[in-house]
C-alpha cells in the first residue's frame, strides 16, 4: 500500500497530464464516459511505458524547465491537433509542431516515444482505424527522425516536405480503398499544412528557447558566433582565455562527435566554460604577459581569486540567459578538484592547510558533454606545456590527464564509460598532432622594422580597462547616493 501511495505521490503529474489530453482533445464538450475510462487507462500504461522512461533521466532530473516544458508542449500538441483535424481533417498533420519541437529541444529517441503516444492517443479518441493510426504514427516518426537532424531553420521545411508526401500518399490509398472521389482541396491541404506548420514552428522556437533557456541545435550553433558579446568581450579582455577556449572547443567537439554526443553542445559550452574570466583576466597564467600577480598573494587567497571565475562565468551566463546545460558546464568543468599548484606551494610555505581548501565546489560532471569538457580543458592547459610534442609524449601526457581525473572520480555522475574515454583520448591525441604538425621553415630575410611595441603595452593596456571600468562603478555608485 505504501508503495503504491509513493508511486501515486512521485507521479501524480503525470497522472494529471494523460488525463488533461482526454478533455482537451473534446473541447468544447467534454469525453465519452467510456472512452474516458478505457482510453485513460491503456494511455496511462503506454504513458509510463514508453514516454516516462525517457524523461526519468538527465537533462530533466537536473532542471525541472525540462519537465515543464516537455508537459506543456504535450498537452498544447493535443489541443493543437484537435484544432486541425476539426477545421481541416486528420491529413493535416496535427502533430508536426509538437513533434518537431520535442525533436528539436530535446532528442530524437523522446520525440519517437511521443509519437507513439500521440498516434496511439489519436487513435483510441477518434475511434480506432488502422489506417488512421498507420497515417498518424508514419507522419509523427518522420517529423521526429527528420526535425532530431535539423541544424538549420530551412531543413525544417525539407522535414514538412516529407511529411507532406506521405499525407498525400496515404490520402490517395484511402480513397482507393474506399471507392471515393479524389478531393483536390483536400490533397493541398495534405501536402501545404505542414509546410504552415513549419513556419509556426520556426517562428515559435526563438520565444520559447529564451523563456525556458532550453535551446534546439539551431541556436546552438548561432549562439557559438564568435561576435556573441560575452565572446566578444572575452576576446578583447583576455585574448589568452578566448584561444584557449577555441581549443578546448575543436578538442570537445571531435571528441563528443566519436562518442555519439551531442557536439554542437560540447564546442558551443566550450566557448563560454571560462567566461567568467574576462572579470580578472590579469590573474589567469594564459593572459600573464610578464609579471605574475600571484607571486605578492598568499596561495589560499590566489585559490580565491582564481575559483571566483566560476561564480562570476555563471552570473554573467545567467544574465544573457545562455542555455541551461552551459550554464552547467562553467562550474561542473572543474567538478570538485584541488588547485593542486597553490595547495603544494602552500605546503612548501610550511603552510598547515588541508587539502578541501584548495577544492572547487562543483558539482562533478552530470552529463557526457561536461565530462569531455573537463578533459579537454585539462588536456589543453597541459599540452601548452609541452616541450618538443611527438606523437608519443603527446599520447602519454593525454592518457595520463585522463588517467588521473577518472582516478579522483571526477567523472563518476558523467555517463562516461571506459570504452568513451579511450576514444577520447584517441580524438584528443588526433586533434593535438594536427596542431603540433611542424611547417615548412621559409627563408629568414632582412626587413626594416617599420613598427615597434612599446614594453610591457599588453599589461598597461589591461590595467587602464579595469581603471575604466572601477572610475564607472564608482560614478554610479555616487549617482546612487
Amino acid at each position: 500500500m505504501k508503495k503504491t501511495a509513493d508511486f501515486l505521490l512521485l507521479n501524480w503529474l503525470d497522472f494529471l497530464v494523460v488525463l488533461l489530453c482526454f478533455f482537451l482533445f473534446e473541447l468544447p464538450h467534454l469525453p465519452n464516459s467510456f472512452v474516458l475510462v478505457n482510453g485513460y487507462i491503456a494511455m496511462l500504461v503506454l504513458w509510463f511505458v514508453v514516454v516516462k522512461p525517457r524523461i526519468n533521466q538527465k537533462p530533466f532530473v537536473l532542471h525541472r524547465s525540462y519537465y515543464v516544458l516537455f508537459y506543456l508542449t504535450v498537452l498544447c500538441g493535443i489541443l493543437l491537433s484537435r484544432l486541425l483535424t476539426r477545421q481541416f481533417g486528420s491529413y493535416s498533420a496535427p502533430f508536426f509542431i509538437p513533434i518537431t519541437l520535442i525533436a528539436l529541444l530535446y532528442n530524437k529517441e523522446l520525440a519517437v516515444a511521443a509519437s507513439i503516444y500521440f498516434a496511439l492517443f489519436f487513435s483510441t479518441v477518434s475511434g480506432f482505424n488502422s489506417l488512421g493510426f498507420t497515417l498518424m504514427l508514419t507522419t509523427c516518426l518522420i517529423a521526429a527522425i527528420a526535425g532530431s537532424k535539423i541544424e538549420k531553420r530551412m531543413q525544417v521545411a525539407k522535414s514538412a516536405f516529407f511529411v507532406g508526401v506521405t499525407s498525400i500518399v496515404f490520402y490517395i490509398l484511402h480513397i482507393k480503398m474506399q471507392g471515393l472521389k479524389a478531393d483536390y482541396l483536400q490533397m493541398l491541404i495534405a501536402f501545404f499544412m505542414p509546410f504552415v506548420s513549419s513556419v509556426v514552428c520556426i517562428g515559435l522556437l526563438p520565444f520559447i528557447e529564451y523563456a525556458s533557456m532550453i535551446y534546439s541545435n539551431i541556436d546552438l550553433i548561432e549562439l557559438g558566433n564568435l561576435n556573441n558579446p560575452l565572446l566578444k568581450t572575452l576576446s578583447l579582455r583576455a585574448p589568452g582565455t578566448y584561444y584557449h577556449s577555441s581549443m578546448v572547443a575543436n578538442l570537445a567537439e571531435a571528441a563528443a562527435q566519436r562518442i555519439g554526443a551531442n557536439a554542437i553542445l560540447a564546442r558551443t559550452a566550450a566557448y563560454f566554460h571560462d567566461v567568467g574570466k574576462a572579470k580578472r583576466p590579469y590573474f589567469y597564467t594564459e593572459n600573464i604577459f610578464q609579471e605574475n600577480p600571484h607571486d605578492e598573494l598568499s596561495p589560499k587567497l590566489s585559490h580565491l581569486v582564481i575559483q571566483d571565475h566560476v561564480k562570476a562565468g555563471l552570473e554573467m551566463a545567467r544574465r544573457n540567459r545562455l542555455p541551461l546545460l552551459v550554464q552547467d558546464v562553467i562550474p561542473q568543468h572543474h567538478g570538485t578538484r584541488v588547485q593542486k599548484y597553490f595547495y603544494h606551494k602552500s605546503k612548501e610555505l610550511g603552510e598547515e592547510l588541508n587539502e578541501n581548501e584548495f577544492r572547487y565546489p562543483g558539482p562533478k560532471p552530470q552529463f557526457k558533454e561536461a565530462g569531455i569538457i573537463m578533459l579537454a580543458d585539462a588536456v589543453e592547459a597541459a599540452a601548452r606545456s609541452l616541450k618538443n610534442p611527438s606523437a608519443g609524449r603527446v599520447q602519454v601526457m593525454v592518457e595520463e590527464i585522463i588517467s588521473g581525473i577518472y582516478n579522483e572520480r571526477e567523472l563518476d555522475e558523467s555517463g562516461l564509460t571506459l570504452k568513451d574515454l579511450e576514444a577520447i583520448a584517441e580524438e584528443f591525441t588526433k586533434v593535438l598532432l594536427n596542431i603540433f604538425k611542424n611547417r615548412i621553415e621559409y627563408p629568414r630575410e632582412d626587413i626594416k622594422k617599420v613598427i615597434s611595441l612599446a614594453q610591457n603595452s599588453f599589461d598597461q593596456q589591461n590595467k587602464k580597462t579595469d581603471k575604466q571600468e572601477s572610475d564607472q562603478q564608482n560614478d554610479g555608485q555616487g549617482h546612487r547616493k
